[in-house]
This record gives structure tokens, C-alpha cells and sequence, in this order.
């Protein structure tokens, strides 16, 4: 009966190991919201965590030959931390609330390194259920082993397997099914739940209890001359040094892995459930072979030995996972069905590299504790070995992150690791009872082999900066040249120079990219940097203060710089590697550096704003990719609302955000996001692959002041990338977020928020989906200017004068006025601007107005039409785009057209001058059009005019009939005449100009 029971015991400890994962992953979650970065979050979560297991594990064994009924009391402890899951998320809130506005800003100086009271009040979050749940595996032990008594060391083995691999799937559970699903707060409360399940199966199990455990010492069996005490002390410290041992490992492993697997919080919880599952398939190795073993000393030796050197090992194994990764990558669709071969083509990465090594460490524990517990220590090691053990880990964390890291690089921490193991291994040796030979051999060959590897193997740098995971490629070409390389506190950086070009690279990923010399051609960045300072200050020209979310290269806060107005730009960086690196664009940013204006503070934004003071009249924020872990926290609604906090009012937020390897639906995500508190933002757009939203606290982000331009700096970076014209920003203007908001709520997707992280959980695989978010390029694309006739303070911009053709939003515009003149007879050689088909379309047309070519039949001439109208109808003024259509309708041929052909040269002309009745009369009345493109043009012209009038069921219906592809601009009109998403009042000019 008590046999089976402890079967019934033993799954319950693996439900109870699944619920204890889910709670480290979704703390980590948790913590990185308050300090900042993920990198930091896991550390605190880690010794909170671990250090609150060696608590609860080392209080529990003082007690242990005193309770009575461990299971019992097992049972209590996992109701409390299901009770204190259920009851987490709202005490998180109120008390980070609290630190936010009364803590950190009494307490805490501004730009301090470490604010002590800010990591003790995330810990004091963690530690009651830490130290819970340390309790946990001791009254599991005491209990199981009191039920069986029989194969002691087989018993504990399956607690520790069970308890792990129960860890493996809360990890995976947490990371790819609870946290996308229900958000941070439903993984509490199923896990809390899961607890308060486990508590009562438990405390039903629970009677019958044996009140002693007795097992004969191993000494008397093994007749092993070796005090109690001693015997104490040296388990003792090997499962402090091997718990040490094993986060460094884990540590340097997240980090280097990072580098292949990419650093997304995906990845992380693939490297850790593989570091789990090592442990886990080493515990139950062991299994079978504790309660056989003559000497488990020497076989923990043994193991230690080995464990060290196939650590070492790990290097060379993680050097060839670059071309593994780059042939996946290769082999791969950029599918959904492919991500998922992604994440398991990474675990198998992460288990090369850790599962030799960790299947060892998984030995460990129960060796020792089962050691112990055939000495006169008795049940009380179950809690001891296990505090011991935690202690170590804590110890592991600690000197990694904050002394191994920057100090020494990942391959010297790696190795510091392996040769704790191996000198552990030659030590235990000693202790042993085979003869001197068989003791000395081991040791020395382990420690040969050891500075053998170390010798001959090395993390490549090449490899390790080539950010393989999203070039595909798994070295860095002979062009490359590194720069710098840096392994900081929570990230390596490089910088790297090919071509003229400088990058600097964070964990393998470009966050900028600069042309050295200042007379070569600027690269797209460049034009993202630039504007992301330009715009604020044309927004808000009198700007006293400023502060940058993010430094990179430095190129920002030296833009900013350029304004005479401004008295001081705070620059927050959380990385010093990062500000290191940033040297190396100088001269091009010295501003960021020598001016006194300037101050540059490592710290974590949120934390740096609400432990000062200061509020700002701009805040540029440009963090890197949301699918980072940790940077999705600045894309929510939450970050937005408290950001808005440290504005002044009437001040301006610059936000960056990138649209390449993003769906629309997640973008949309986070325009909603932001919508929450500025719901009246601006979108411009830098490149094609990036935009920028201005925001203004309390009111409309309004038009850029020329006032800006007068700034003799500002300007000079401006005139190089030819954007020192008030009509060129005017074109890179997108849109105003009212206009397309009714088209952001037709993707299904919530406002991004810290506690519902639906970016970070999508950002991944549209990474490796390679989506781009397209959505406003191709609705400001559209072949009726849609935006301008619904929304008022769309500019009405002349032509270009001076600008580079990078964007569409410069292409467009240089394209419709080269065809425009062209077309005139004003400048022939403007069609250069017009390439591929729509110039020669432009070439047709004008033959056609010229000579009345009576070869050339209406049908056929019509796509040449369509295709001039949709390159200068969206983008020309109305009077212009009139006088060039009037042009061709009075032409020669123009004036001999049929009534029924005549009628598509009025529907341009109708579009060209935004008139919504004469788009509607036109548009109904021309026939049935058999050509795609024409039949697109007439219902989104007709459409158009519909909504413009009001008549939005008429609109609906024309497009619900339209048996066409349905496009973005349709969607746009579509949902523009849903009966619960139209307007009350347009505020464009939808009437005839």
C-alpha cells in the first residue's frame, strides 16, 4: 500500500516541478518589467529563486527527523505557494506602482549603477514562494523514502528525474502555450492552481505516514574508514562547487547560444529546458547505479573529472553549431511550418553544447545526497546537500554575471568552470578506496586533457559575430573586419567595418550601421537616426531637454545635439559595452561624447526617469528589435502611459519602430499600444523598412516648424541626406493614427501589453518568417489618394526639389512629378525617375496624345493609363494632377475618344481632384471591366467616394460584391464602412476642391 502510494507521491513531485518552472518563467517576465533588461531579470530570478530553494531546503533539514508527517506538511507548503500565485499579479501591481512614485525616487540616485533598494524589492517579490517551494524536495525525499525504505538511492534518482523533467515541460508549457494564450497573470494562476491540486492529492495520501526513516550507513556496509564529519564537509563542498560550477555553465551557455539561436526569449526557454532535460536524463542514469555503487565517492570523482573536460569540449561543439545553424537556415522555408522545425532544430543546437555536460551534473546531487544519507547525517542531508547545492548556484550567478563575463570573456568563464570540475574530480580522488594508481591516473589524465582542450580550442570570433541566425551565414566574410568585441553584462558587442561601412552588432544583431567616411553615400540608418532627432525638434523647436531611450551608435543623441535650444540630452543606455563601442563612430558622433550638453547614463530607462526628477521636453526612444528578449517591455501599453509621465506637457515622443520581419497584425499591436496614451501620433516613414511616430503629450503631434532648419548643425545633417527641405519631410509623412485606426482594428490582435507580451511572443517567428508590415506603405500607395481625403491634416506637398530616392515616400512623389513634366513636354529627361513600366507607360500615353496612333486601340491603351494614373494620382497636388489630365483629354486623340472610353479619362481626372461625386457618377458608369486593375480602380474609386459622402452601407456593399483580390486600400474602405467603425465626421477634404 505505502509502495504505491509513493508512486502516486512521485508524479505528484513531477506536476509540482512543471508549476515551479512556470513560476521562473514567468517571474523572469515579471522582473525584467521593474529592472529593465532581460539579462538582469534572469539573473535576480535565478538567485532569488535558487538562493530561496537553498533557504527553505536548509530550514527544512533542520527540522526534518522532527516532522512527523513530511507529506503533510509538504501539502500545506504547496497550498501556500498556490495560494500566493493566485494572489501575485495584483501585489505586483501595487507594489512596483509604489516604487515606481515613492521608492526609487527617495532612495535610489539617478544613474546609479545598482539601486539596492529597487533588486531588494523585486526580491521580496520572489523569495516567500522561493523559499517555499526549497522546502519542497526534502519533505518529497523524506517522504518517498520513508514509504519505500527499500533502494534508497534509486528513490531519491526518481524524484530528482521526475522533478526535472516536470521543469523541462512547465518551461516549454510557460513559454509557447500559457504566456501567448492567457498572458503572465492566467500562467500564475494555472500554475498556482496546478499547486493547490498537488496539495490536496497530497494531504489525501498523507495518512499512514511512517515517523522514522532508518537506513543502515554506507560506512558499516562499504567498511569505508572515513569520519562523519569529514565525510560531511567534503559532500558537502563538492555539491556547493559543482552547483557553482553548473551555472557558470549555464550562464556562458545562454550567452553563446545566443549568438546562434538568436537572443529572443524563445531561444532562452529552449536553452533552458535543455539544460533541465541534461540534469533530468543524468538523474535518472544514476538511478539504477546508486544503491550498486561500492564507492560512490570515487564515482562522483569520476564524474566530476568528466564533467569538466566534456564542458571544455562544448567549445569546438558550439564553434561547428554556426554551420549547423547556417545549413538550417539554408534548408528551411521561411514558413510557420518551418518556425517550428526552427525551435527544435535549436534544441537539438542547445543539447550538442550542454547535454554531455549537464548529464553529468544531473549525477551529482543525488550522489551526494545519497551519500550523505548512508552516513550518520541521515535524513537531515536530504535538506542540507540541497541548500548546499542551491548556495552554490547562487554563488555561480553572482561571480559570472558581475565579475566573469566582462572580466575574463565567455571562453575564460567557460573554462573557469571546467577546471573547478576537474580540480573538484581530482580531489574527491584522494578520498577514494581504490589504490594510488588508479586514483592518481584519472586526476592527471582529467587535468591534461583539460589544458589540452583549452590550448587547442577557442571561441571563434569570426563565428560568434556573424549573426548567423539571421544573415544565414555562419562566418564572418574575409572583408569583415572586427573592430571591437566585447562580452558585457548582458550582452556581447562588436563592431564590425566592411566596405566603408561600421556596424555594431548586439549579441549578433545590427543595431546601427554607418559610413565612416563622411563623403560616402549614406546608409539607410543614417536616415532612420537622423530623422528620429529631426522630427522631435521640428515638432517641438524650443525643446530644452531631451533624453534618448538606447545610444547605439550615437548618432541620435548627436542630431539632437545640433539644436541650439537645447540644454541638456540625457542619453540612457543600459550596456556600457555598448557605449564603448559607440567610440568607434567617432568622429561622426563626437557630439554625443564631448558635448557638455551631453550625458550618457548605464542604467534601465523606466528606472533612470522615475529615480530622478527631470521631466523632458522630447524623449527619443530607438531600443533594438522587439523579438529581443526583454525589448517588447518598451512597445507596451504600460511603458507608454509611464513614459508619458517624464514629458512635460506639450512634449514630444520619437518613437522608432521597424516593419521589416513584422506581420501588420503585429504592428498594428503596437500602434494600439501606443494609441492608449497619445491617441493623436503622427507616422512617418525613414526607409521603407522603418517608420517613426511623433507624439505629442496632451494634444496633435501638429506640422513640422521649418524653425528647425535654422539650426546650422541640425541643417548640415540634414543637406547630407538632401532632407533639408520642409516639402521632402512633408512626403515622408504617412499618416495621422485617427486616419488608420479603423483599418489597425480589423487585426485581431490587443494593445501589446508588459502582462499580455503579444509582440515579444509573435516577434520570433516573423524574425524567421521574414514578414514585412507593409500595411501603410501600400495603403499610402493606394491608386486613389485615400488618406489625403480622409484626413484633414494630410499635407498637400510640393514637389521635391532636392531629396534622395530611398523611400517610397521620396520615389513616389519624384516619379509622379517626372512623369507630370515629362508628359507636359516640360522635361523629357524626368522620366529617369519613372523606371520600368510606368515610364514607358508614360512614354505611350504621350505618343498617344500627340500623334492619335490609330494603331494602338483603346483597350490596349488603357492599362498604360491605369498605370500613369496610379503613379501620379496618389502622389501629385489636385491642381497639378488636373492640368496634366485636362492635358490629355483636350489632346487630339483625347477629344475623339467614344463616350463610354471617354468615361475612364474623367474617372482619373475625377480622382486626380479628389472629387468624391464625380469619382462615384464616373466609376458606376463604366461598364463591367474585364482587366484586374481596372476593376480594382473603379471600386476603390467609387468606394472611396461612398465613404467621402457618407454613404457607407453603399460602400460596403460595392466592396463585398467585389469579386477581386481583396488589398490593403479595400480593407482600409471596408473598414472605414463597417456600421461600428464609421466616422461620424470625415475630417479630410472629401469634397471637390
Amino acid at each position: 500500500m505505502l509502495r504505491t502510494k509513493a508512486s502516486a507521491v512521485l508524479l505528484l513531485f513531477f506536476v509540482s516541478g512543471l508549476c515551479g518552472l512556470i513560476y521562473e518563467s514567468v517571474w523572469t517576465h515579471y522582473v525584467k518589467l521593474f529592472l529593465g533588461h532581460a539579462a538582469y531579470a534572469q539573473t535576480l530570478v535565478l538567485v532569488v529563486f535558487v538562493g530561496g530553494l537553498a533557504l527553505g531546503s536548509y530550514l527544512c533539514a533542520r527540522v526534518a527527523e522532527r516532522i512527523a508527517n513530511p507529506l503533510r506538511v509538504y501539502a500545506a507548503i504547496e497550498g501556500a505557494i498556490g495560494a500566493i500565485a493566485l494572489v501575485f499579479h495584483p501585489v505586483f501591481l501595487a507594489v512596483i506602482e509604489w516604487g515606481y512614485r515613492s521608492l526609487l525616487p527617495s532612495a535610489c540616485e539617478p544613474g546609479a549603477t545598482y539601486c539596492l533598494p529597487q533588486w531588494a524589492l523585486a526580491a521580496a517579490l520572489l523569495a516567500p514562494q522561493s523559499i517555499l517551494l526549497g522546502a519542497t524536495f526534502p519533505l518529497m525525499s523524506s517522504a518517498v523514502l520513508r514509504m519505500t525504505r527499500e533502494d534508497p538511492g534509486h528513490q531519491i534518482s526518481a524524484l530528482y528525474f521526475l522533478n526535472s523533467l516536470g521543469a523541462v515541460m512547465g518551461v516549454l508549457a510557460s513559454a509557447f502555450l500559457l504566456i501567448p494564450s492567457i498572458g503572465l497573470p492566467g500562467s500564475l494562476m494555472t500554475a498556482g492552481g496546478g499547486n493547490i491540486a498537488v496539495a490536496l492529492v497530497a494531504w489525501s495520501l498523507s495518512a499512514g505516514m511512517p515517523r522514522r526513516l532508518d537506513l543502515l550507513p554506507q560506512a558499516e556496509v562499504a567498511g569505508q574508514p572515513m569520519g562523519d564529519r569529514k565525510l560531511l564537509g567534503i559532500m558537502l563542498g563538492a555539491a556547493l562547487l559543482t552547483g557553482l560550477s553548473s551555472f557558470i555553465y549555464e550562464i556562458a551557455w545562454v550567452r553563446m547560444l545566443s549568438l546562434v539561436l538568436g537572443a529572443s526569449t524563445h531561444a532562452f526557454e529552449l536553452m533552458l529546458a535543455s539544460f533541465i532535460l541534461g540534469l533530468a536524463f543524468g538523474g535518472l542514469w544514476i538511478r539504477g547505479r546508486l544503491d550498486s555503487s561500492e564507492d560512490p565517492v570515487r564515482l562522483l570523482g569520476m564524474i566530476q573529472m568528466v564533467m569538466g573536460v566534456l564542458a571544455a569540449l562544448s567549445i569546438p561543439i558550439y564553434n561547428g553549431s554556426f554551420d549547423l545553424m547556417a545549413w538550417l537556415l539554408s534548408a528551411l522555408q521561411q514558413s510557420e511550418a518551418a518556425f517550428v522545425l526552427f525551435n527544435l532544430s535549436s534544441t537539438l543546437i542547445a543539447l550538442l553544447v550542454m547535454l554531455p555536460t549537464t548529464f553529468c551534473a544531473g549525477t551529482t546531487l543525488p550522489l551526494v545526497t545519497y551519500r550523505l544519507l548512508r552516513s550518520s547525517c541521515g535524513e537531515r542531508a536530504l535538506g542540507l546537500v540541497y541548500s548546499v547545492n542551491t548556495a552554490g548556484c547562487v554563488l555561480g550567478v553572482v561571480i559570472t554575471v558581475h565579475f566573469l563575463l566582462r572580466a575574463c570573456g565567455l571562453n575564460a568563464t567557460l573554462l573557469i568552470g571546467a577546471l573547478i570540475d576537474v580540480g573538484l574530480g581530482a580531489f574527491l580522488l584522494i578520498f577514494a578506496t581504490a589504490g594510488p594508481r588508479a586514483r592518481i591516473a584519472p586526476a592527471l589524465a582529467g587535468i591534461g586533457m583539460l589544458a589540452a582542450i583549452a590550448l587547442a580550442f577557442q571561441i571563434d570570433v569570426r563565428r560568434s559575430s556573424s549573426g548567423v541566425f539571421r544573415t544565414g551565414q555562419a562566418r564572418l566574410s574575409p572583408a569583415d573586419k572586427i573592430v571591437f568585441h566585447r562580452d558585457g553584462k548582458t550582452a556581447t558587442v562588436d563592431v564590425l567595418e566592411s566596405g566603408g561601412t561600421r556596424a555594431i552588432r548586439t549579441n549578433g544583431k545590427t543595431d546601427a550601421a554607418l559610413i565612416v567616411d563622411s563623403k560616402g553615400p549614406p546608409t539607410g540608418d543614417e536616415y532612420t537616426m537622423v530623422m528620429l532627432s529631426a522630427l522631435p525638434l521640428g515638432h517641438r523647436p524650443d525643446a530644452r531637454t531631451a533624453a534618448v531611450i538606447g545610444l547605439g551608435s550615437g548618432m541620435s543623441t548627436s542630431v539632437l545635439l545640433g539644436s541650439r535650444s537645447l540644454q541638456r540630452v540625457d542619453t540612457v543606455e543600459i550596456e556600457p559595452a555598448m557605449v564603448e563601442g559607440a567610440q568607434f563612430f567617432r568622429p561622426i558622433v563626437d557630439a554625443a561624447f564631448t558635448d557638455p550638453r551631453s550625458h550618457i547614463v548605464i542604467d534601465d530607462a523606466k528606472s533612470y526617469f522615475a529615480r530622478g526628477h527631470t521631466r523632458y521636453d522630447i524623449i527619443v526612444s530607438e531600443p533594438s528589435n522587439p523579438w529581443v528578449s526583454g525589448v517588447a517591455s518598451l512597445f507596451t501599453e504600460e511603458f507608454y502611459a509611464r513614459l508619458a509621465e517624464y514629458l512635460n506637457e506639450g512634449g514630444v515622443l520619437s518613437q522608432w519602430v521597424h516593419t521589416y520581419e513584422m506581420d501588420s497584425a503585429t504592428l498594428a499591436s503596437i500602434l494600439k499600444a501606443v494609441s492608449k496614451t497619445f491617441p493623436d501620433f503622427e507616422v512617418y516613414s525613414t526607409i521603407d523598412a522603418d517608420i517613426i511616430l511623433i507624439a505629442r503629450k496632451g494634444g496633435p503631434a501638429g506640422r513640422f516648424d521649418p524653425r528647425a532648419l535654422e539650426f546650422p548643425a541640425l541643417r548640415a545633417s540634414l543637406e547630407r541626406l538632401k532632407m533639408a527641405d520642409v516639402d521632402v519631410i512633408a512626403h515622408r509623412r504617412v499618416a495621422a493614427w485617427k486616419a488608420i485606426e479603423p483599418l489597425m482594428r480589423t487585426f485581431a490582435l490587443p494593445a501589446n501589453s508588459d502582462y499580455l507580451p503579444v509582440v515579444e511572443n509573435r516577434a520570433a517567428k516573423t524574425r524567421f518568417t521574414r514578414e514585412r508590415a507593409n500595411v501603410l506603405i501600400e495603403l499610402a500607395a493606394a491608386p486613389v489618394p485615400i488618406l489625403e481625403m480622409v484626413d484633414a491634416t494630410h499635407p498637400a506637398a510640393g514637389p521635391p526639389r532636392d531629396a534622395s530616392p530611398v523611400a517610397i515616400s521620396e520615389t513616389g512623389p519624384l516619379q509622379a512629378w517626372g512623369i507630370y513634366r515629362a508628359l507636359l513636354g516640360e522635361d523629357k529627361e524626368t522620366l529617369s525617375f519613372a523606371p520600368g513600366s510606368r515610364s514607358s507607360s508614360a512614354i505611350v500615353v504621350r505618343s498617344w496624345a500627340i500623334n492619335c496612333r490609330s494603331d494602338l486601340p483603346f483597350e490596349h491603351l488603357l492599362p498604360h493609363l491605369l498605370a500613369v494614373a496610379e503613379a501620379t494620382n496618389p502622389y501629385l497636388p489636385a491642381d497639378a494632377a488636373k492640368s496634366m489630365w485636362s492635358w490629355i483629354s483636350s489632346s487630339k486623340c483625347g477629344r475623339r475618344l467614344p463616350a463610354d472610353d471617354a468615361r475612364w479619362l474623367a474617372l482619373l481626372d475625377a480622382i486626380a481632384q479628389r472629387d468624391p461625386e464625380r469619382m462615384v457618377s464616373t466609376a458606376m458608369a463604366i461598364a463591367p471591366v474585364s482587366d484586374a486593375s481596372g476593376k480594382d480602380l473603379v471600386v476603390t474609386a467609387a468606394a472611396t467616394g461612398y465613404v467621402c459622402m457618407g454613404e457607407y452601407r453603399k460602400a460596403k456593399k460595392l466592396i463585398d460584391d467585389y469579386s477581386g483580390p481583396m488589398n490593403t486600400h479595400l480593407f482600409y474602405l471596408l473598414a472605414l464602412s463597417r456600421p461600428a467603425n464609421p466616422p461620424t465626421k470625415l475630417s479630410g477634404p472629401c469634397i471637390r476642391r
